[in-house]
């Protein structure tokens, strides 16, 4: 559980860079590209803070359960 858990906080978190490094640049990351259809036209920032908040709290939860 915390593999997957890791792998989803990690996910989410580059999602998000991603998408603000978008909103700023104007540039995709080739990396988890994916994630691009995960974003709206002029929400690119909010919906960014939003999975770096989701992946910070399921990292944080990654790092806290046991390992089974």
């Amino acid at each position: 559980m915390k593999g997957i858990l890791g792998f989803i906080g990690f996910t989410l978190l580059v999602g998000g860079l991603q998408g603000l490094v978008h909103a700023g640049w104007g540039v995709w990351i080739p990396l988890m590209g994916f994630m691009r259809y995960l974003y709206v036209d002029g929400y690119e920032v909010y919906i960014g803070i939003a999975l770096l908040a989701l992946g910070t709290a399921v990292a944080t939860a990654a790092a806290r359960t046991q390992k089974t």
